[in-house]
């Protein structure tokens, strides 16, 4: 609940030699600290921190009464007592010199040095103070051993002869109330009669600390002994009083008492601090808690407890060791912050000791500063301050319904909104391909969109980025200045408006208009005091005060959108001071100094601020507690909410059918419930309220959270009871709710209660804020980091931050209920928080923890947990996921306990892939790797391979590829009779050097980090036996194209393989399952060629480094060849996003002008080249494909890739019907380039490059009639010349360029009468029609020709073998299926480009594949 924040600061002292600082105390109001040296007493402010006073005693003082060896201050720190080591007592008056402030601020006369802001100017009131000798008493009574201050008007003082002396501040001994240990009878408890006193001789207090509360003394004895002295009354007759033993101490250091909370902590010698509470049954002293370090937070001895320290509010207790090391822990033991845990580098002291070694401690104002007395070495010491911030619910109880997180230092507050919790952080969730998730969830089945990932996530928590991230509101400085310290905060609920209590008065924020709204009247803002707490009430600020002017308690209502003033405020004067405030609903709690909880109801008149308090019960707790030993008063809706009646029963009065809601207050750490029920109503038809006895529900309990108010679909998580008991871990008072209680209701007053459970679990976390809907914790720890590391700098000490953390606790309440036989209520809470994105993170923690349990136990378990875990989270669709997230973060050795309760690790994998969760089952492969043999992995895995490349999951399917080809071959026969870690990766069988190559390390460490990355798959390859050119660098890709290279001429590519191509088959040592993946590989993408889906085609090839180019070319008679081109059209416009072209109205008036004459080419300008921007692919440029000679006919021939113009056979059939002129040239390349420029505005960049790139490819690979599709998609008229160009090569057969021609005769049609935005682009190439008519009749005339050639007897011998018939191109057989990796240089047509421009990789761009050997089939999948 405290934890530090900052640097500690080193405080500059006074006395210049230096002294030893002995003890460091402070007043009654933690405001002004008074530190003790040998020879001199000094006074220091507590904000700023600065030294007031400083005494030193003369010489001849010390030589009479010794040195100083205690200091004590007068509850209205008028006085301080100084204890000697003589034995002597001196009486200091400490008086105020003058209303002015001890310290002057001046500003230099250099003008660039002086104080321009207000924030520079101290305003803080800082006192002068005189300190003088008022008298000098001697004790004859031995050494003083320790002083404490009883009453206003006494000291009690503690000397070596074992008496206990009550001194008046006057100087005078009050003797009929001193004590003598000798006569003090000790026992266990007061219910012993036999109790004797102390015989021993030398036997003394050395610490004490009384407390009012407690009604008596802690002590702690020189031999070790601890001790609790208390009497009937708190005049302490020395013939009434009576002690109590601590038991089991006999290494007692010192003690503190815990007023609020009525704890008394003793120090031990071997490091540890009990904590001892007071039966109220027997009147002895029970243990409570112990405060130990764990190895965790400190493995060594830090030695005896030094100083043990409270603050003024008990929720924390700050405790040093002898050796070194500070530490600061909650009420109930549980740790907040620890300096032996702190970054202090390499620094040690000499002795073994801890870089920070404390000798006293002291807590400031509200415990936002801690003063320590830091020994340096053995002359000197330092005081350290060290700053903390603190959770509002140690002053504020109210906040415990609060959702947001938030700390509040002395001047600002540290605020982490909600939304920092459920808006940042990612976390992987249940696999949601699988079908089951999707059917039981709701969830709508979606394509896969580009490069998704297998891994669904879902926004929630932020662990990492914003843990550390606070939002830091300060408040005004001028105000803070004269209001310091911050008291009580309240935020509301949604977070926007938060109200702060300084000294005096009030003020609030908005976050929105990041403004302060304070009193316009100073006045105002000092007449009252904030004294019992604050909360928020719809719009309203209700405050509990007291009234300095008119000297009795109040109640204020402010309303949040006035102006702060006083009239504007509803008063209500109550008739004792106000301790605690709560709120529930419109049911307002005002726990008072009389010992009266009265529950008032509030009702809103008006929008003008008028508030109506009705009074509707009293309830005296003055038997349960003292008033100021309540923590917390609250209402708390424990019950059932009520149900929904029918129309007839709806004719009752209102409150028939609500239950009252029960009265929680938590005295000294012991929960009670008091219970009302309805009884009677009074003259105005209100209900009258009675309460049955109270109940004690825990003890030790620190914080309560409650869900506050909520409608009747509250789950059984939001009306649970939380609370936080320390080192004793968390507990929550969870409803149980019976299977039939919508049938039969019980209305039983008793029964509710037998209807809870008290479930105790263990946190890793300090709770501050429950997230009830989300089965969140939220808290604050601490964390240092050190910025020097010299031992004599200021900031030697490392830097203090809070971090923000939270923990899911969801697993454990379902472990706790299963424990108990609670199946169906656990099982009932889990399905209402089924929806929570963590909730299959949740029952991965569940089965993990009991799993580490078990299966670590050395002792048999009777009743394992285990089976009933697994059966329990069976019953929802992350059970798959849940059992193999599990075991993937769990040792290898525990899988066999696991899975003999879960089922066979097959088996799940089966299911897995009936239910098309296919990442799921892939984690599995990594079980039966380890389980099973890799016969049956590889098996497994090509399984899953095959399921996987049916749905599309290239990711999937490339990380299955590297799985399977990093088997060992020799690995494969070889079963796992056991789960032996040391048989598989212990054994060292090296019988080579082995020099792999890239893509053999890809297998292991990914292509993209292989130097060079990966290059895009071309159609020319050589042997990876021939060496590589030394134009290549050794880099995958082409090398640089001569200056003028033939036709035929390729860039030669180095493209290295693990595998030898199908010409070195002799030597090819592979196995069979590697060409059955490459073969399996190549049948889906034949499946996905035949059927048109280019766009997954690019996927699969990018993710499995297919070479297209290869695949295409073998599929050109097969896969590659398609009915429909428009249906092929209509798919890559679908499939790449690819928007269908439009046509300006100036375009379609111009090409109505120039009807059927399109040119089959065109002379653009310089500027209007048809390129395609940066993609890499592109056409050529139209100058040098198509050089054009003004007057000159046209040519129906084709262009040849060389850039040289040639005229086909058959020639004579002209494309346009004649020449055009220069102007119908130029207004037709406008409205071309117009068209371009119109398609390159709307289509998407990654589309057009992925376009670009196929089109390159089909024109490699010789598909024609894919080709001439991607050139019409793009309108890229140069690259339409070019594929029809290509029909006249000898490896595009006959029937392709029919079907070519076809398919542009369909796609002209298609244009004309269904799509009209290609019309333009259509009829421009429209004329390559007859061209293709042309090239179809040359070809016919050549097969007819050689036909009509018959062999006759006068030219051949009639016995002579007849030689086989001439192929005519007709008949020309199609070269046998190539591997998909090698093609030989036919496949490139003659009148390729020479040297075309090296591609930008784009997002889909295919990647080199492993060459592997491959025998493909005769037949094409359509």
């Amino acid at each position: 609940m405290y934890f530090p924040i900052g640097w500690p600061k080193v405080l500059k002292r006074l006395d210049a030699d230096n002294q030893i600082i002995k003890q460091i105390v402070s007043n009654r109001d933690k405001i002004l600290f008074a530190s003790l040296s040998d020879e001199g007493l000094s006074v220091w402010y507590c904000k700023p921190s600065v030294p007031i006073v400083y005494h030193k005693r003369s010489t001849e003082s010390l030589q009479r009464l010794g040195v100083n060896v205690g200091v004590e201050w007068k509850p209205d720190s008028s006085m301080i007592c100084v204890s000697t080591s003589e034995g002597h007592l001196i009486l200091y008056n400490v008086e105020g010199l003058s209303e002015q402030t001890a310290y002057q601020q001046y500003d230099p006369p250099t003008a660039s040095l002086r104080r321009d802001s207000a924030e520079l100017f101290v305003k803080e009131v800082i006192p002068s103070l005189k300190i003088s000798l008022f008298k000098e008493v001697l004790v004859w009574d031995g050494q003083i051993t320790r002083m404490c201050c009883i009453s206003g008007t006494e000291i009690l003082v503690c000397t070596t002869r074992a008496h206990l002396l009550r001194y008046r501040w006057d100087g005078s001994q009050n003797r009929d109330y001193c004590l003598d240990l000798g006569r003090i009878p000790f026992s266990v408890n007061q219910q012993v009669s036999k109790a004797e006193p102390i015989l021993e001789d030398n036997t003394h207090v050395n610490d004490i600390e009384y407390s009012p509360l407690v009604c008596g003394f802690g002590i702690t004895l020189n031999d070790g002994r601890a001790a609790y002295l208390t009497a009937p009354n708190l005049k302490f007759d020395p013939n009434a009083v009576q002690g109590i033993w601590a038991p089991g101490i006999d290494d007692a250091t010192c003690t503190r008492v815990n007023h609020k909370f009525r704890l008394i902590a003793i120090g031990r010698k071997n490091s540890q601090v009990d904590v001892f509470t007071i039966d109220e049954a027997t009147g002895g002293l029970e243990l409570s808690h112990t405060m130990v370090l764990s190895s965790k937070d400190f493995p060594g001895d830090p030695g005896p407890v030094k100083c043990i320290r409270w603050t003024a509010d008990g929720r924390a207790v700050a405790a040093s060791w002898e050796r070194g090391g500070m530490s600061v822990w909650s009420t109930f033991g549980a740790l907040l912050v620890c300096s032996l845990a702190w970054d202090h580098g390499l620094r040690t002291h000499p002795a073994g000791h801890h870089p920070l070694l404390v000798s006293s401690l002291e807590w400031a104002t509200e415990g936002y500063q801690l003063w320590m007395v830091k020994v340096e070495g053995d002359t000197g010491s330092n005081i350290i301050q060290l700053d903390f911030v603190k959770s509002p619910l140690s002053v504020n109880p109210c906040m415990s319904n609060q959702r947001h997180l938030y700390l509040q230092a002395d001047d600002k507050l540290y605020v982490n909104l909600e939304d920092n919790l459920t808006k940042r952080t990612k976390t992987a969730i249940i696999d949601a391909t699988g079908d089951a998730y999707q059917s039981e969830n709701g969830v709508q089945e979606q394509p896969n969109t580009e490069y998704d990932s297998s891994t669904k996530y879902r926004e929630f928590i932020d662990d990492n980025e914003c843990r550390k991230q606070w939002i830091v509101i300060p408040l005004p400085a001028t105000y803070i200045a004269t209001n310091w310290p911050l008291r009580v905060s309240q935020l509301d609920e949604a977070g926007a408006h938060v109200c702060v209590i300084p000294r005096r008065g009030r003020a609030h924020y908005s976050r929105a208009a990041r403004r302060w709204k304070l009193f316009g009247n100073e006045a105002h803002e000092r007449d009252f005091v904030v004294s019992g707490g604050m909360l928020w009430w719809r719009d309203y600020i209700v405050l509990g005060c007291y009234s300095i002017l008119d000297g009795h308690d109040e109640i204020r209502f402010y309303p949040r959108d006035a102006k702060l003033d006083n009239k504007f405020a509803k008063i209500v004067r109550v008739q004792s001071q106000v301790f605690v405030l709560d709120i529930l609903d419109d049911q307002l709690v005002v726990f008072g100094a009389d010992a009266l909880v009265t529950i008032y109801e509030l009702n809103c008149i008006d929008n003008e601020g008028n508030v109506e308090m009705r009074c509707v019960q009293a309830v005296d707790v003055s038997a349960l507690s003292h008033p100021a030993c309540v923590v917390s008063a609250s209402l708390c809706r424990l019950r059932a909410a009520p149900r929904a009646r029918p129309p007839a029963a709806a004719l009752d009065t209102q409150h028939a059918h609500t239950h009252p809601d029960s009265l929680v207050i938590n005295a000294s750490g012991k929960l009670m419930m008091v219970q009302r029920e309805e009884y009677d109503v009074d003259e105005d038809n209100n209900p009258a309220y009675s309460c049955l006895p109270a109940t004690v529900l825990a003890s030790c309990v620190e914080s309560v959270w409650s869900a506050g108010s909520g409608g009747p679909s509250q789950t059984q998580l939001s009306r649970a009871l939380w609370l936080w008991c320390g080192a004793l871990g968390a507990r929550v008072w969870l409803p149980l709710l019976p299977r039939d209680a919508t049938r039969h209701p019980d209305t039983s007053r008793h029964t509710f209660m037998a209807k809870r459970i008290m479930l105790p679990f263990h946190l890793n976390i300090y709770p501050l804020t429950i997230l009830f809907d989300d089965a969140i914790l939220l808290g604050a720890e601490n964390d240092t980091t050190l910025y020097a590391s010299d031992s004599n700098s200021v900031f030697s000490l490392p830097f203090c931050v809070v971090n923000r953390t939270s923990q899911v606790y969801l697993h454990q309440i379902l472990r706790q209920l299963l424990r108990r036989n609670l199946g169906y209520h656990a099982w009932e809470i889990a399905r209402s928080c089924s929806e929570l994105p963590y909730f299959p993170h949740s029952l991965e923690l569940l089965l993990h923890e009991v799993l580490e349990e078990e299966a670590t136990s050395k002792e048999p378990i009777p009743d394992a947990q285990l089976p009933s875990i697994i059966e329990f989270v069976h019953e929802f669709p992350v059970y798959l996921q849940t059992v193999v997230q599990c075991a993937r973060k769990t040792e290898i050795a525990l899988w066999a306990y696991l899975f003999s309760a879960a089922g066979k690790p097959k088996e799940l994998f089966q299911e897995c892939l009936d239910r098309k969760m296919l990442d799921t089952a892939a984690s599995y492969l990594i079980i039966l790797q380890n389980l099973e043999s890799s016969a049956v992995s590889r098996q497994l895995a090509t399984q899953l391979l095959d399921t996987a490349l049916q749905h599309e999951r290239w990711d999937l399917a490339r990380d299955l590829v590297r799985f399977l080809r990093a088997i060992d071959p020799n690995d494969v026969d070889s079963p796992r009779n056991s789960v032996n870690v040391q048989a598989k990766y212990g054994q060292i069988a090296q019988s080579q050097t082995v020099s792999p190559n890239a893509e053999d390390l890809s297998v292991i460490l990914g292509s993209m980090q292989l130097s060079g990355g990966r290059g895009r798959s071309f159609s020319t390859t050589v042997s990876p036996r021939e060496p590589s050119p030394p134009a290549a660098g050794g880099v995958p890709g082409p090398a640089p194209a001569p200056p003028a290279p033939p036709a035929r001429a390729t860039a030669a590519v180095k493209r290295k393989k693990s595998v030898p191509a199908r010409a070195d088959r002799e030597s090819y040592s592979g196995t069979a399952e590697e060409f059955f993946i490459d073969m399996m590989i190549q049948r889906h993408a034949r499946v996905l060629l035949s059927t048109a889906r280019l766009h997954a085609l690019g996927r699969m090839a990018a993710a499995l480094d297919l070479h297209l180019v290869a695949l295409l070319a073998g599929e050109r008679e097969r896969a590659a060849k398609f009915d429909s081109a428009v249906h092929c059209l209509r798919r890559v416009h679908e499939d790449f996003a690819w928007p269908y072209p439009t046509v300006q109205p100036e375009d379609t008036q111009q090409l109505q002008r120039k009807g059927s004459a399109v040119p089959s080419s065109y002379t653009p300008s310089a500027e209007s080249d048809s390129l395609c921007g940066d993609s890499g692919y592109m056409s050529l440029p139209l100058r040098t494909g198509l050089p054009f000679t003004a007057g000159a006919p046209l040519s129906p021939g084709p262009v040849s890739s060389a850039g040289e113009c040639s005229v086909a056979e058959g020639g004579s059939a002209a494309w346009g019907g004649g020449a055009l002129d220069a102007g119908e040239e130029r207004r037709y390349a406008a409205l071309m380039e117009r068209l371009h420029h119109h398609q390159a505005e709307r289509t998407p960049h990654t589309a057009h490059v992925q376009l670009r790139y196929f089109l390159q490819l089909m024109t490699e690979a010789s598909c024609v009639e894919w080709a001439l599709v991607l050139a019409v998609a793009l309108r890229d008229a140069l690259a339409v010349l070019r594929t029809t160009n290509a029909a006249r090569a000898h490896d595009v057969s006959l029937d392709a360029v029919r079907r070519l021609r076809r398919a542009l005769r369909d796609l002209t049609a298609w244009a004309e009468h269904e799509c009209i935005g290609y019309k333009p682009f259509m009829m421009a190439i429209s004329n390559q029609i007859p061209f293709l008519t042309s090239i179809i009749n040359t070809r016919e005339r050549r097969i007819s020709m050689v036909k009509t050639r018959v062999r006759t007897p006068s030219t051949g011998s009639l016995t002579q073998e007849t030689k086989p018939r001439t192929q005519t191109p007709s008949e020309t057989k199609l070269p046998p299926p190539q591997k998909v990796q090698e093609v030989s240089k036919q496949s490139v047509r003659k009148e390729s480009p020479s040297s075309l421009p090296e591609p930008i990789i784009s997002p889909m761009a295919p990647q080199p594949p492993p060459a592997r050997d491959d025998v493909t089939t005769g037949c094409a999948i359509m």
